[in-house]
């Protein structure tokens, strides 16, 4: 199978590039506009997007481009008729979305969002432990420092801050814990400055649960969620970015106990998880899932801001 990868991020070389790498019997093309340090890696590389995406044998296409850009490079992936996956946010708004997934149901292509931190087996396993039944507290925390001036998510116009860059976390967050239950949110609250490097917090809540969530360009990096029910409490690091060259651990203890067991998870690279289901799934032609999952975090996102 082959896969054609648009843009040079700086995620795909980092964590997405090796994950592909893991796949076996995969195939990767390269279209770039800046030069390409690791030409041994991709099977054909190109300079232009759309030639690559006319002349590519490839059916899927994965876009790792500016935020600003998803919509108008997946929508003329869709027209070429090739699968879709774009790094989060998928789209910049609700209208743009539909557009999409319009397109795909109509042309039978796949379309996912790059979200991949709830398939770490660390968040597997917190999910399975809590009874969400009974009265659960949960805390989310993910801060990075300021970033530098020419970070393109410092500007509205190319689809940055924070909102766009953190919310799908949210979203998907909010999806996985509360399901089809009903829930208020509530406590929202949405920064912006000079820079529009921004924050959001806000709280989900429904009958047992209390999550409340904290997101920022502008602070101490964090990257942790916290969790109390009657009788256990459970702290786990690197939560919404788990990395992939890194054992990790979640601490859990009883209420009455001061001492923490801790639970060791390998290292694993979620995007190798993710994209090794996504190849099974193309093959078996079933999207239903992944269109429902776009709407519906879509339509969270809307409603945490």
């Amino acid at each position: 199978m082959r896969l054609l990868v648009l843009g040079n991020s700086s995620i795909y070389n980092r964590k997405v590039l090796p994950g592909l790498k893991q796949i076996k019997n995969l195939e990767i093309e390269l279209a770039s506009r800046r030069k390409i340090k690791n030409n041994l890696t991709h099977v054909k590389t190109y300079r232009s997007y759309n030639d690559a995406i006319k002349r590519t044998k490839a059916k899927i296409i994965y876009i790792s481009l500016i935020n600003s850009k998803h919509y108008f490079w997946a929508k003329k992936c869709l027209e070429n008729k090739k699968h879709v996956i774009i790094d989060k946010p998928v789209t910049l708004n609700l209208k743009q979305l539909d557009t999409l997934l319009s397109l795909a149901k109509k042309k039978k292509l796949f379309i996912s969002e790059a979200i991949v931190f709830h398939y770490h087996k660390q968040f597997k396993y917190v999910i399975k432990k809590i009874k969400f039944n009974k009265p659960t507290k949960i805390y989310t925390y993910f801060h990075i420092p300021k970033l530098n001036k020419k970070n393109f998510r410092n500007y509205s116009k190319l689809g940055g801050g924070c909102y766009q860059d953190m919310s799908a976390y949210a979203a998907y967050l909010i999806k996985l814990i509360f399901k089809n239950q009903k829930l208020v949110i509530k406590n929202k609250l949405h920064n912006f400055f000079r820079t529009n490097s921004n924050s959001f917090l806000f709280s989900a809540i429904n009958l047992n649960i209390a999550l409340k969530c904290s997101f920022s360009f502008n602070k101490t990096y964090k990257n942790y969620m916290k969790i109390n029910t009657n009788n256990k409490e459970y702290k786990i690091n690197f939560f919404f970015s788990p990395p992939i060259d890194q054992n990790l651990i979640i601490s859990e203890k009883s209420k009455n106990s001061k001492k923490y067991k801790e639970i060791y998870f390998k290292s694993q690279n979620t995007f190798y998880t993710y994209f090794n289901m996504i190849l099974k799934i193309i093959k078996k032609k079933k999207f239903d899932f992944f269109y429902d999952e776009l709407r519906q975090t879509a339509k969270i996102k809307n409603e945490i801001i």
